[in-house]
């Protein structure tokens, strides 16, 4: 019989197949490669120092590998990145059970996110490979002792044995190094940040895509060096300290941003922007080589997971909190009310926006959140009256999204819409679905999103934040929708589906 060669781009070395009987054939390669049987769906890897078992197939022996199927195979090479996939999809475990949608270009502090990358083309080639031994629950203090570089390398070598990788011990220990560094700098999870440097590049530091993303977390050169000089690292995408310290600042800021890592790491792959528009648009977007960002999010979250377990320890719970600032209420010193804007029939905007605030906050604790608000009651004089008051406040409860709820008005009655404020740049996409989704609930003129960087509620830092003007009391058209109380829950289940939508939560429409 001849050899045939396999139908697939060749990895490290010439890859050949020699079919036997039909349906068994060897697979002859010089270095660790990974395959997928597309006849049968079924995906296996090399592995130099034993066997392995996938689905109906079986890979034994070195440098020759055998696998038998019922069918005629045919043969292709896998990416990086689908070869991660398969094997995480193959362990039957089951990802985090998560949804939602959305994409990013740029932000005005975030650097365009990198590519993920297809087969590296740079591969290390083994020396010194440490086998992972199993360990009994090791001396790890969640918060501290996840960060030492000891815990680290345990965790690497773990991920390794799971997707048959060998790397050198040396540069197992400046990974562990890198990501001790860099993820405490950034105060990211340490495992979560393993995880996505698994996705991205497999452990390889000298992985580079056909976009040119580079390195263990596959940064784009045109986003590397302003961050490297930034955080005063050296100028080398392919340097592992570097290239850790500008992902960790990439995916710092995603979270900032999106708060959850589901939703960090979609954007880490589509960019903000492209995750914002698919969030709003329902669908789920995907990279250059064709990854869809929830499968990615969950193969990085279901790595994190596992090396968590390795250790016997839990994973992290999720738990988030949306602090609502029902606008205006409350007395000044001189005790006098602050009802706000006055509408059509004396209707105080304090009033109406109470009550649509209260109702978004029953929606969204049906769905899990950890609801706080800044004034529960009309003419409270526990109120908080003072803006800063009400900002610390809101501070104290250390939310994950702030949503200040305020009414409009104008001496003319034809003024009318909605529109929605930002402050910061991490709120730009908050508060652009959360308008967006109001107005498809509510229906009224779109005034559209804008930034103000004057409004004091606003200027939190570290977490997303929008102002809902939900619209003009003094308008005829407006205020038929808000002065009722069915208008006012149609106004809130918008509200609550912006803000659900953001955090990724898989939600029917509330109502229609």
């Amino acid at each position: 019989m001849s050899v045939v060669p396999a139908t697939a781009q060749t990895w490290q070395t010439t890859t050949a197949v020699l079919p036997l009987n039909g349906n068994q054939v060897y697979i002859q390669t010089s270095g660790p490669a990974s395959f997928i049987n597309s006849g049968n769906k079924v995906t296996f890897t090399s592995k130099w120092d034993g066997s392995l078992d996938a689905g109906i197939l079986h890979i034994e022996g070195s440098p020759w590998l055998t696998f038998t199927a019922p069918a005629n195979i045919q043969v292709k090479q896998l990416s990086t990145k689908e070869f991660l996939i398969s094997v995480i999809q193959t362990q039957n475990k089951e990802p985090s059970k998560i949804d939602v949608d959305v994409q990013d270009t740029s932000t005005p502090t975030t650097p365009t996110t990198p590519t993920t990358p297809t087969t590296p083309t740079t591969v290390i080639t083994p020396t010194e490979v440490i086998t992972p031994t199993e360990i009994a629950t090791p001396s790890v203090i969640p918060g501290t002792g996840l960060y030492d570089p000891q815990t680290l390398i345990l965790a690497i070598q773990f991920r390794l044995s799971k997707i048959n990788r060998q790397v050198p011990a040396a540069t197992q220990v400046q990974i562990a190094t890198a990501v001790s560094r860099w993820a405490n700098y950034f105060n990211l999870d340490p495992f979560l940040v393993l995880g996505l440097i698994e996705m991205e590049s497999g452990f390889n530091p000298q992985a580079v895509s056909t976009a040119s993303a580079m390195g263990l977390m596959q940064v784009l050169e045109s986003s590397f060096y302003s961050y490297a000089n930034t955080l005063g690292v050296k100028s080398d995408p392919l340097d592992i300290d570097s290239n850790v310290a500008v992902g960790c600042k990439m995916l710092s800021n995603n979270m900032i941003v999106w708060q959850r890592p589901f939703m960090a790491l979609r954007a880490y792959l589509l960019g903000s922007t492209g995750l914002m528009n698919n969030v709003l648009s329902g669908t789920d977007g995907s990279d250059s080589i064709g990854t869809q960002s929830i499968k990615y999010a969950n193969v990085v979250l279901s790595a994190r997971d596992q090396i968590y377990q390795y250790f016997k320890l839990t994973p992290p719970k999720e738990q988030y909190v949306v602090v609502i600032d029902p606008g205006h209420g409350g007395f000044n010193p001189s005790g006098m009310y602050n009802m706000g804007a006055i509408g059509i029939n004396n209707i105080y905007e304090s009033e109406v926006v109470l009550d649509i605030s209260l109702k978004v906050g029953d929606i969204l604790k049906s769905y899990g959140l950890n609801i706080q608000y800044t004034r529960t009651k009309e003419k409270d004089k526990s109120n908080p009256y003072d803006l800063e008051d009400r900002f610390q406040l809101a501070e104290r409860f250390n939310p994950n999204l702030l949503l200040s709820i305020h009414a409009n008005s104008f001496t003319a009655s034809t003024a009318n819409g909605v529109e929605t404020y930002w402050r910061s740049w991490q709120s730009k996409w908050f508060a652009t679905i959360v308008h967006n989704e109001y107005l498809k609930q509510i229906q009224l003129k779109d005034r559209n999103v804008k930034q103000d960087t004057t409004l004091y509620m606003l200027k939190g830092t570290t977490y997303p934040s929008a102002m809902v003007e939900v619209g003009f009391i003094t308008s005829p058209i407006d205020y038929a929708v808000l002065s009722t109380p069915e208008g006012r829950t149609k106004a809130a289940q918008g509200i609550a589906q912006g803000v659900l939508k953001f955090f990724g939560i898989d939600v029917k429409a509330l109502a229609q």
